[in-house]
């Protein structure tokens, strides 16, 4: 079986193509992929662990038949932890500068493997009790949204009914008629009367609880007569006849 290639290495000569390739010019020990894999993220900001992880999963994809995500997020995973735990071991605090190169490597690998914690979706990186608090963790939560909601459909539905108001036959335009009148209507002080932000509310009123001789009525029987903005009439917008418009809508006298 073909050894898998992990990560993209840049070219023996010349300039590298991509900051994220690993490597050395001319000749160096491939043996020792995972320590140039890791002196690079070390060269890395914490913002391009994104990029630099998914530069080398495309190039591995790509390389290897048959591979897959969760095999090259385990293998970087274990580079990664694996040179935590020898830094730590390591680390005897002996060299002021060694011990000093160690503190920051460590704290990038940590970073790092705290990305690779986001991005896991597999829970590689999980313990099973982790996973199993996880789990009943999210479905407390779903369960508070499901009180949630079926409370909210309670209430909703203390607003429902299985009754209408029949309009006899050949009249359900008069009624539109009405509706139009009444959206219209203004208050002393420029308000709407009856303000709804779409004209589509009120064709959904009236054929949610109106019947016309007890038949449902088609929302584009009606839809026509009430445009978006009534400034701005579009073709589609119809006047309700004249012989259909049997009632005003008057305001009533100033009462002493």
């Amino acid at each position: 079986m073909k050894e898998r290639a992990y990560f993209k290495i840049r070219p023996r000569f010349g300039k590298a193509q991509n900051p994220f390739d690993i490597g050395m010019p001319f000749f160096w020990w491939k043996g020792h992929y995972d320590l140039h894999f890791l002196k690079r993220l070390y060269e890395r900001t914490q913002d391009e662990f994104g990029a630099y992880y998914d530069h080398h999963l495309q190039f591995f994809l790509q390389e290897n038949e048959e591979a897959t995500e969760i095999e090259f997020f385990r293998h970087v995973n274990d580079i990664a932890s694996d040179e935590l735990n020898k830094l730590i071991a390591d680390d005897k605090r002996e060299s002021k500068s060694k011990h000093k190169s160690i503190v920051q490597q460590k704290k990038m690998l940590r970073a790092f493997l705290d990305y690779l914690v986001l991005i896991d979706q597999w829970n590689t990186t999980k313990t099973k009790d982790e996973i199993i608090a996880e789990k009943e963790s999210e479905i407390k939560e779903l369960k508070g949204v499901v009180e949630q909601l079926t409370q909210e459909l309670k209430e909703a539905q203390k607003l429902e009914t299985e009754g209408f108001i029949n309009i006899p036959e050949s009249y359900v335009l008069t009624v539109v008629d009405l509706f139009v009148k009444l959206r219209k209507q203004e208050l002393k002080d420029g308000r709407e009367l009856a303000f709804a932000q779409f004209g589509i509310v009120w064709v959904k009123m009236i054929c949610r609880y109106f019947r016309e001789d007890k038949q449902p009525i088609s929302i584009d029987t009606i839809r026509r007569y009430f445009p978006a903005d009534l400034k701005d009439l579009k073709e589609k917008y119809a006047e309700i006849p004249s012989k259909n418009k049997l009632f005003d809508i008057v305001p009533a006298k100033k009462r002493r």
